[in-house]
């Protein structure tokens, strides 16, 4: 008798482990499913393009926040009236195929000038010292930067017609002046 009583409670406590164990993986299952949208977040959720006020009623200026390109908005009053200038379109962060172009290209100019001639023309010290780095090399150098959407902030100064530039990755600043007239806008680096 006591060995059955001892079985129907084996069983009890085996059916109620398995009940608390699937409860637990319950459990968990629920909270990888209420984080998943923090996992999923990517570049793509990041704005490419901020719009910046400035002080001025009519003009606002516009961010490529991956690359650091700027252009000045001017709104008009009428239909037709509003205006698009380019206040900075020098890239200061690149997509990877850009430098990965780029490479291939100083790879070719590499091969047709230095690699391909003897060593009697060219020595092999030579063809080392001036071939291109890697695409991996120029990006951990840091001489290339790598474009990403939210890589470049704007910051309002006291001058209305200055911002300061970040580069919030690596930190790299500019002084960012939009003008109507052509000659008075700019961006400089601080250094």
């Amino acid at each position: 008798m006591s060995l059955l009583v001892f079985n129907v409670s084996l069983l009890v406590s085996l059916g109620t482990l398995r009940f608390v164990l699937l409860y637990l993986s319950m459990k968990k299952l629920i909270l990888i499913l209420l984080f998943i949208p923090l996992y999923s977040f990517s570049q793509e959720d990041i704005e490419r393009y901020k719009v910046y006020e400035t002080t001025n009623t009519y003009t606002s200026l516009l961010l490529d926040t991956s690359t650091g390109q700027i252009w000045h908005l001017q709104i008009g009053v009428g239909n037709g009236d509003q205006m698009k200038y380019v206040l900075s379109d020098m890239k200061l962060a690149y997509t990877f195929e850009e430098i990965n172009e780029a490479t291939k290209e100083a790879m070719k100019r590499w091969e047709e000038e230095y690699n391909s001639k003897p060593d009697s023309i060219v020595s092999a010290e030579d063809k080392m010292f001036w071939k291109p780095s890697s695409v991996e090399e120029k990006i951990e150098s840091g001489y290339w930067q790598l474009a990403q959407n939210g890589r470049f902030e704007l910051y309002p100064t006291g001058n209305m017609y200055n911002f300061i530039m970040v580069d919030v990755i690596d930190g790299r600043t500019w002084q960012v002046q939009w003008n109507v007239d052509e000659e008075n806008r700019m961006i400089s680096r601080f250094y």
